[in-house]
């Protein structure tokens, strides 16, 4: 059986959690994925929450979730209140700690700019502890899980600042030797003959290219080499390097096609509607400690 919490006793800061994350999304299965559990112990704990409190903070419509009126207000205050310590915390560490700086990084600018380039920075700044994300999924730069995000995309990101770090173009990138066995100088209409990667991820990929480029896919235009399927971007570039053409982001891999690992047939077309972005909570804004790895970004992107 459970029991209520007495007049003076709160709520376990994991319950605390739970329910904020639930609120913020008002879904149990984003909580879920946001927590690294599952949408049925996110359900258990906020039962748990309500029981504990003895007061209704969610309507459970079908598949709709709905704030109680107390739990919209319980939400609020919770939520300023976790922020309240998470800031506290990153500014204990600061002044009293080793200051440490967690950044999410796109894999291409982590693996092509930041990885070759890290011990600069380190020399620059020799007692801060850097840590290094690269995975493809959002870092939760609200509830604190990195600092900054390097983010390719269009702003604005909810309730985060943004700051543009580099224009980008998009490019062919095929295997060494591939330019000169399809003559694809002589005939930009030649790439069709060339196997190709694509990414599942962006199906529309060479369909934009051909659009941007003025050169048209259509029935006198049409791809006729084989097809290599690959589920992101790294893996599409790491492709080009011996199956066929695909798709890079220009000047990211810029230093791929100066070592000749890959080819470069064609100039980059762009600059895209898309951009790389530095992403971090309000609340870091001012913060030095981030202030220095974004401008340090910026030199050695502009150094492509």
């Amino acid at each position: 059986m459970i029991r209520q919490l007495g007049t003076n006793k709160l709520p376990t800061l994991n319950l605390l959690r739970t329910f904020e994350a639930a609120g913020k999304h008002l879904s149990f299965k984003l909580a879920a994925e946001e927590l690294c559990v599952t949408p049925s112990a996110v359900s258990q704990q906020i039962q748990l929450l309500e029981s504990q409190l003895g007061v209704a903070l969610f309507e459970r419509k079908n598949r709709l979730l709905l704030f109680t009126s107390a739990g919209a207000e319980y939400w609020k205050n919770v939520n300023q209140q976790l922020n309240n310590l998470r800031d506290a915390t990153t500014q204990l560490r600061q002044q009293h700690g080793v200051q440490r700086l967690t950044v999410s990084v796109m894999p291409p600018v982590a693996h092509q700019v930041v990885f070759p380039n890290l011990n600069d920075f380190k020399q620059q700044h020799p007692d801060l502890e850097l840590h290094i994300e690269t995975g493809l999924s959002y870092a939760d730069l609200q509830q604190g899980t990195a600092d900054i995000a390097i983010r390719y995309g269009i702003p604005p990101w909810h309730e985060l600042e943004h700051e543009k770090l580099l224009d980008v173009c998009i490019q062919v990138v095929c295997p060494p030797g591939f330019t000169q066995r399809y003559q694809l100088t002589q005939n930009s209409k030649n790439i069709c003959d060339v196997p190709r990667v694509e990414m599942t991820g962006r199906p529309k990929s060479w369909e934009r290219w051909f659009e941007q480029s003025g050169s048209q896919n259509d029935e006198n235009n049409s791809f006729t080499g084989a097809v290599f399927y690959v589920d992101d971007y790294p893996a599409a570039i790491q492709a080009a390097e011996s199956l066929g053409a695909a798709l890079a982001l220009s000047p990211i891999e810029n230093n791929l096609i100066k070592s000749g690992r890959l080819e470069a047939p064609y100039p980059p077309i762009g600059p895209l509607e898309e951009a790389i972005y530095a992403v971090y909570s309000p609340a870091r804004k001012f913060d030095p400690i981030v202030r220095s790895f974004i401008d340090w970004l910026k030199v050695k992107l502009a150094q492509l």
